[in-house]
């Protein structure tokens, strides 16, 4: 994304902010800090994030592979971030490397020791988070590692998550049953991030939620417009109905994801992701 779509995308929020916002997260798919000009980008989210009503939680997901010590001063000292989350699946080193591949844990571990360093030591540190995938029916306290249990103690919140298929687009193979149990039961609810999510690609275009990792469900532009009249599309609004009325099979978009039918905040399982705002 260039500086210019940013710069609209937070001018929209805040000359006409949507209703109830409550975080602008700056991730999608893929991983934010490989992009060629971090600093200039913060330099924008801190120049309107205060003058956006209701003050949402501005927050970043990164794999860490790629955070250097530089990247983590620049992040801290930017004022942009209210939170930073890791993604640390596994819950040992070896599953780690097993599942990120090609990324390994000790360099892993050495850059997020170190962004934590840089950030205690900071006079506004930004909130922590690891978020872990972990198998469904797993003692989460047996599970982990001493590894990762000692480095989980160092966040200021975890997250222990179940896997989930994305956008259905590929069979993945994943134990995803404790998302698709909830579904069974919530047939005529609408899913939590069609509800709650619009994603903004890095040219503009505007999909309905984070699970379209592959831009199918793209229906509008942020580009000249603003996000309250985009959230009010027929597309987007048609896919809600159809949620509504129990016929989300019949959403190309819908009919094979995982989705998710409980409210994070509400359910006893691990929380979904919820890029996008």
């Amino acid at each position: 994304m260039s500086r210019d779509t940013l710069t609209h995308i937070m001018e929209s929020l805040t000359a006409r902010p949507l209703q109830n916002l409550k975080r602008i997260d700056l991730h999608n798919g893929g991983e934010v800090l490989l992009h060629p000009d971090i600093p200039g980008m913060l330099s924008v989210i801190r120049k309107y994030k205060d003058a956006i009503p209701g003050r949402p939680v501005v927050g970043m997901l990164t794999n860490a592979v790629a955070l250097t010590e530089e990247l983590s001063r620049q992040i801290v000292r930017s004022r942009a971030l209210d939170q930073i989350r890791f993604s640390l699946d596994g819950g040992s080193p070896e599953a780690y490397e097993d599942i990120r591949r090609g990324a390994r844990w000790e360099k892993v571990l050495h850059n997020i020791l170190r962004f934590l360093a840089v950030n205690k030591s900071s006079e506004r540190p930004v909130s922590t988070e690891a978020i872990c995938i972990v198998p469904p029916d797993v003692d989460p306290t047996a599970f982990l590692s001493p590894v990762f249990a000692s480095l989980f103690e160092k966040f200021d919140k975890v997250s222990l998550r179940h896997p989930h298929n994305w956008d259905g687009s590929a069979d993945l193979g994943v134990d995803d049953r404790s998302y698709r149990s909830i579904a069974a039961t919530r047939r005529s609810e609408v899913c939590f991030l069609l509800r709650h999510n619009l994603v903004v690609l890095p040219d503009g275009s505007v999909t309905v939620c984070c699970n379209d990792l592959n831009g199918r469900g793209v229906f509008a532009s942020i580009l000249g417009r603003d996000f309250v009249s985009v959230a009010q599309e027929p597309a987007r609004l048609r896919m809600i109905e159809m949620h509504r009325a129990g016929l989300r099979h019949e959403v190309e978009l819908c009919r094979h994801c995982t989705g998710f039918y409980s409210h994070p905040e509400r359910s006893g399982r691990p929380s979904p992701q919820v890029p996008g705002t």
